[in-house]
């Protein structure tokens, strides 16, 4: 039938143009040009072609005899347990980063940082919605522990150095919150990816954009580092300040900010938020 032969050239020249893109990938050497990887265009077949997979996963659903279906959650998988995990995370309340001196806390897991203020105008999107600032883990202080008292204060610990280092700048602490929860020992690594790819954190090196308020002090005279992106928008850690040579400038900074959010558009609220977690 004319129907079906064209259907089916259709679908074979969809399949050698797919084999073809791949061939170009696969000879593609990006590492002189880092920069093209961030490129709108890139960005734009990223996107597009999630959508593609997605209509002809719909598409092949719709015409085939057999009915696939999909998992909609796996215990057996990582992401399944982390997706049960972000469920409970975003329902407990947000605390200030102020209070954690009189609330010490013992567990080792993942936490999230949230910017609630407005006086950062880089960061005026993020505030008071559901999408974090910074998501991390820790490690717990005895690799075996099963309870939380063996655990440790690993989380505490962490956040409290957080709230160190923002508090040696001209950031107000008042305008963070945070969310952290101990897990079982061994998962933290799985749920802290989960929850950088759900929420794509401005301040998690992962985005390449304010990266490095976990940085530790590096001596500007035994290392050649450049200034991390998070203390050029934020100076006042010393050891820091006494950098020479600044990875990005400030405006460059800002201009991927603005960008990200329109790529990634923030989570204004819980119903979004459950929305992105039962269809992610």
């Amino acid at each position: 039938m004319p129907k079906t032969k064209k259907t089916g050239a259709s679908i074979e020249d969809l399949s050698q143009q797919v084999t073809q893109l791949r061939r170009r990938v696969a000879a593609f050497d990006p590492s002189p040009i880092t920069s093209d990887l961030e490129s709108a265009t890139i960005r734009k077949f990223v996107d597009e072609s999630g959508k593609l997979l997605s209509e002809l996963r719909e598409l092949r659903e719709a015409v085939s005899p057999v009915h696939f279906g999909a998992i909609g959650i796996s215990l057996g998988r990582s992401d399944g347990i982390a997706k049960f995990f972000a469920f409970s995370f975003v329902n407990q309340p947000k605390r200030p980063l102020t209070e954690l001196s009189d609330a010490p806390f013992y567990g080792s897991g993942v936490y999230a940082i949230y910017y609630v203020g407005r006086g950062e105008k880089a960061y005026k999107p993020l505030s008071a919605t559901e999408t974090p600032i910074y998501v991390g883990k820790s490690t717990p202080e005895n690799a075996n522990a099963e309870t939380v008292e063996e655990q440790g204060q690993a989380l505490y610990k962490r956040l409290k150095e957080h709230a160190k280092n923002i508090g040696k700048t001209k950031l107000d602490l008042t305008d963070f919150e945070y969310r952290a929860a101990p897990i079982q020992t061994g998962m933290q690594g799985a749920v802290e990816e989960f929850m950088i790819r759900l929420f794509r954190p401005i301040w998690n090196k992962e985005m390449k954009i304010c990266f490095g308020i976990g940085k530790h002090g590096d001596s500007a005279s035994t290392r050649r580092n450049k200034r991390s992106p998070w203390d050029t928008m934020h100076p006042g850690r010393s050891w820091a300040d006494a950098t020479v040579e600044d990875q990005m400038s400030r405006t460059e900074i800002e201009t991927k900010i603005s960008a990200h959010f329109k790529v990634y558009p923030v989570i204004p609220n819980k119903d979004e938020l459950f929305q992105h977690l039962a269809l992610g």
